[in-house]
């Protein structure tokens, strides 16, 4: 049984809407406290079901046509680089929002103070900087990609003009 379709649509839907939010740079958004924790949950349950999609994608993969195998694994390499983009802006957020708990204070006196230091910066580095802007536009490049590849895996590659154009792209 195929349950890969279950498990693809809610991650691509959550991370298109990640990557969108962390486009929008309107000051009066971007300073209110709760939009940090917004982006931070829907990048998360993103992530998270990316890696259930990726996983089950594994076993979709055996029941395609042999002359479909080379479209599949173009799409199971976007699928991949999708989720690790996100799964390692996830990361940042992760370090970002320990850092606005009490488990900083915690760290900083434990013995990983050093690490957690340098950790930190980089990731305040990364979040505070146009580098997260650049992960989340490439995330979603290479999400919008696995989703075209996905529908021409499935309906073949003229279904729509998007998924022709990515579809012709790379084959």
């Amino acid at each position: 049984m195929n349950i890969h379709p279950i498990f693809v649509h809610f991650p691509i839907a959550l991370l298109t809407v990640y990557a969108i939010l962390e486009l929008i740079r309107f000051n009066q958004i971007t300073s209110q406290i709760y939009w940090f924790y917004v982006k931070a949950s829907i990048l998360f349950a993103g992530a998270l079901g990316a890696f259930a999609a990726l996983s089950t994608g594994d076993g979709a993969e055996h029941a395609v046509a042999k002359d479909l195998r080379p479209l599949v694994e173009i799409h199971s390499t976007f699928a991949a680089i999708s989720t690790w983009i996100f799964a390692f802006i996830g990361i940042i957020y992760v370090v970002m929002w320990v850092n606005k708990t009490d488990w900083n204070q915690q760290i900083f006196d434990s013995r990983f103070s050093n690490i957690w230091g340098t950790i930190l910066n980089i990731a305040t580095k990364i979040y505070e900087s146009y580098f997260i802007i650049i992960l989340a536009f490439l995330g979603l490049v290479a999400i919008t990609m696995t989703g075209a590849l996905g529908g021409a895996i499935v309906y073949g590659p003229n279904i729509d003009p998007v998924v022709s154009f990515f579809y012709h792209l790379v084959m």
